[in-house]
């Protein structure tokens, strides 16, 4: 038996064809269209202007920092507005079972079933603590570049994940659909390896360039991952550099799953690959080391 793996409840569902691939795109854009931003919360109160929320969504692109955490920081939202507005967000949360009832997909009653059966599966699943606690080199830089690729999916690609066990190779690893690799040098010696979904890559560049009706082109998504790895990478050495560490990143290079249907480790080359998981489509971050 495979073991099971982290997932999200519509991923659930789809495997067990209770709903289509597009029923799930449709019930998940109803439940982003209810979802009310901290920003958009903050103007409405009257606590920031519009052009004070822009300031603030430009500023985290330099940093992993929340939107209401780096809006205190810059002293836009005090301590007790940004509670509360947090408050308000969590009470209009919609929820994936609810947006799912409301587009007449399913109703509650087998919702709640299938939500029951979820939950009982994923007890069973370590949490992403244990699975990364592992004795590897540059553990600390691992975490780091697996804790900021989290972060930047959710705000770049608007993308919630879950990350599996990790893994340790010789191997060559299969390209997903779109792979970008950038190398660290310094203190740290290793190639960050960022392997994605077509699925996952076109969500991002949709986000990137704001249009949900953007065309599938993979050079363009190939482009936009690349970018978008540029943008890990750098948050990745500015962490670093934190700890009085030197290090340098070159321009990444990338990998089409047409034309390289694997990408083999270097000499001497150990990968660390940590998979994630997206409502949408999975990805991998790996790590590459000179053993």
């Amino acid at each position: 038996m495979l073991p099971m793996v982290p997932k999200f409840f519509g991923q659930y569902l789809l495997e067990k064809d209770v709903l289509s691939k597009d029923q799930l795109v449709k019930a998940i854009n109803y439940q982003k269209s209810k979802i009310l931003k901290l920003g958009e919360i903050a103007v409405e109160r009257g606590y920031i202007t519009e052009k004070q929320a822009a300031k603030i969504n430009n500023e985290q692109k330099r940093t992993d920092m929340r939107f209401g955490d780096l809006a205190v920081n810059m002293g836009m939202l005090t301590e007790e507005q940004l509670e509360e507005i947090i408050t308000i967000q969590k009470n209009n949360h919609v929820y994936l079972g609810e947006a799912i009832v409301a587009c007449g997909f399913m109703n509650q009653e087998s919702v709640d079933r299938e939500l029951g059966h979820f939950k009982k599966e994923q007890t069973a699943i370590p949490t992403v603590e244990v699975m990364i606690e592992e004795d590897i080199p540059n553990k600390s830089s691992v975490e780091t570049m697996v804790d900021l690729t989290g972060k930047l999916l959710l705000r770049v690609g608007d993308l919630q994940s879950k990350t599996g066990r990790l893994t340790i190779t010789q191997e060559p690893v299969k390209n997903l659909g779109a792979m970008s690799v950038i190398d660290f040098k310094g203190s740290i010696s290793c190639r960050y390896i960022l392997n994605v979904s077509w699925d996952v890559g076109h969500q991002i560049a949709k986000r990137t360039f704001k249009k949900d009706d953007l065309p599938f082109d993979k050079e363009l998504i190939l482009d936009t991952v690349a970018e978008f790895v540029n943008v890990v990478c750098g948050n990745v050495r500015s962490k670093i550099i934190e700890d009085g560490k030197t290090l340098d990143i070159d321009p990444p290079y990338n990998y089409l799953d047409d034309k390289d249907a694997t990408v083999p480790p270097r000499a001497n080359e150990a990968i660390v690959i940590v998979p994630f998981y997206t409502p949408i489509g999975n990805l991998e971050v790996a790590v590459g080391y000179p053993k």
